[in-house]
């Protein structure tokens, strides 16, 4: 998964997504956490599940690229799902998906 965004401070866009998120459904059970420009996605629902992209300076904005993940084995099966609804607030935010 990778996803870019013409903004080059993470800490807006984070501040961005956090508030897309909450007023919806899955704010309850997915968090962003930011850590020095890092992106971690946290989804908390019968198990813990985590997704971590690295950010990289590109062509004045700022890309993030999945660099690991931790997937719950009670997620498994949603996974997709969840990745999915992921991006669509990422893309409601101003992000482009650059790969699924």
């Amino acid at each position: 998964m990778k996803f870019s965004f013409k903004e080059t401070d993470a800490k807006a866009v984070h501040q961005k997504i956090v508030n897309a998120l909450g007023g919806r459904e899955l704010g309850k059970i997915v968090q962003f956490e930011l850590s020095a420009d890092d992106l971690t996605v946290v989804i908390s629902k019968l198990g813990t599940s985590t997704l971590k992209f690295a950010h990289l300076a590109k062509d004045g904005g700022m890309l993030f690229n999945l660099v690991s993940e931790k997937i719950a084995f009670t997620h498994r099966a949603f996974k997709d799902d969840v990745k999915e609804k992921i991006c669509r607030v990422i893309e409601s935010v101003g992000g482009k998906i650059l790969e699924k």
